[in-house]
């Protein structure tokens, strides 16, 4: 069987996107298969997954379609509407995505899969992208993710290890630690993320750890021992830990189980240990019951941390969530408005915080290919874009020569 897969979202569904392709002899373009597997994310609700669902039957009406990745309950019945035929297979059992294909049998229940040391096509040949975990331990008001992925089931750290091995012997530069939520990694173990990475950096060869995304409400527990271990010059510099919101009201609405202060004591401890580190997170606009004023918190709370990057979201209710349904829904084109001011922030932090690096030196990892030539990242995470061709894994020393909102330009030195 002739088969092409398209993956979507996160990074961990696109550990799960090689994994599927992993499962397949022939791995083809979408106008030469026979079967068209789309690896969909609905964390942002259903719409761009049947869309893309809808892409493929439009122009492809007579080819099999399978549904793999976030399958929310709410989805089911409109990919059946779309094709009676789909074969839906969930997150849980992507492992036995060729045989329930072949068998033609939806698999939409959860399980507890350890999903590593699996045969598996990269994305990207210098990026080895490790999962540690499945599901997470809150259930924010907002989320559907939750729904799909369960409890958190972290994977035993001596296997991630390994996955780690094999990552860097098929010579990979980069290895992306990811899961729903990093940041409670271990807690059903009697370990934590601190603990695991410690083991990561054991892992013999030259290559660079990047920290997934995590809950700040976790990180408290051990998070001394975690900022130790991020100064390790195999982690990059880098720390993904979304705030959701500058107002403690409305975070208590979105049930994060964190406050402001909470976060700002997380990133105050890091940048005093690691000046230069690079700190992302998430804000959703336009949540149920904000008001202005709350959402002139979040402005002051922007102004004030000066965080390197955020990624700006309306909030959307995603079905079977409590968010969905609540009173107090913020009009579309309020939250529309609000995304266009604290995305124009942003851009004026992210730009102060870009033109720091002006005239810095030191080595970069080339992991991507760009209009321009190459992109980047040094020890910080920072993305370079290098107006030059050069082969992906390559490293180098750069001289930083330009800053822009969201990248640095940097030349060979």
């Amino acid at each position: 069987m002739k088969v092409h897969v398209k993956s979507y979202g996160c990074s961990a569904n696109m550990a799960e996107g090689e994994q599927i392709k992993g499962q397949f002899a022939e791995l083809v373009e979408e106008k030469d298969a026979d079967l068209v597997v789309l690896n969909i994310c609905t964390v942002k609700g259903d719409k761009t997954a049947l869309d893309a669902i809808k892409e493929v039957k439009k122009n492809y009406p007579d080819k099999k379609i399978a549904v793999a990745g976030c399958i929310t309950p709410s989805i089911v019945a409109p990919i059946k509407l779309i094709d009676p035929e789909a074969v839906l297979v969930n997150t849980h059992h992507i492992e036995n995505i060729s045989m329930l294909v072949n068998t033609k049998t939806d698999a939409l229940t959860h399980a507890k899969p350890i999903k590593l040391l699996k045969p598996r096509v990269r994305t990207n040949p210098v990026v080895g992208i490790v999962p540690i975990s499945s599901g997470c331990l809150d259930a924010c008001a907002f989320c559907s993710t939750r729904l799909v992925k369960g409890v958190l089931f972290s994977f035993p750290p001596e296997v991630i290890a390994k996955e780690v091995e094999k990552c860097v012997e098929d010579g990979c530069k980069e290895i992306w630690i990811t899961g729903q939520d990093t940041c409670c990694y271990g807690f059903d173990r009697g370990t934590n993320l601190a603990k695991l990475l410690h083991q990561v950096v054991e892992v013999p060869g030259d290559f660079k750890v990047r920290v997934g995304m995590g809950n700040p409400r976790h990180v408290p527990k051990y998070l001394s021992e975690l900022v130790e271990v991020m100064k390790n010059p195999k982690i990059f510099k880098f720390l993904h830990i979304p705030v959701q919101a500058g107002n403690n009201d409305v975070l208590k609405a979105m049930r994060r189980g964190h406050t402001v202060e909470t976060f700002m004591d997380i990133v105050s401890a890091f940048k005093k240990e690691i000046p230069d580190i690079t700190i992302s997170t998430d804000i959703i606009v336009g949540y149920p019951t904000e008001t202005e004023k709350q959402f002139e918190d979040t402005l002051k709370f922007v102004e004030q941390m000066k965080l390197d990057i955020i990624n700006i979201a309306r909030f959307a209710p995603r079905p079977g969530t409590t968010a969905a349904t609540m009173q107090g829904q913020v009009h579309g084109n309020i939250r529309k408005e609000r995304s266009r001011k604290l995305t124009e922030l942003q851009k004026s932090v992210a730009l102060e915080r870009n033109k720091q690096w002006l005239g810095w030196q030191g080595e970069a990892i080339v992991d991507e290919k760009v209009k321009d030539g190459v992109s980047a990242r040094n020890h910080a995470y920072k993305t370079i874009v290098i107006r030059k061709d050069l082969p992906l894994g390559t490293v180098l020393k750069v001289r930083i020569t330009e800053a822009h909102n969201f990248f640095l330009v940097g030349s060979p030195n």
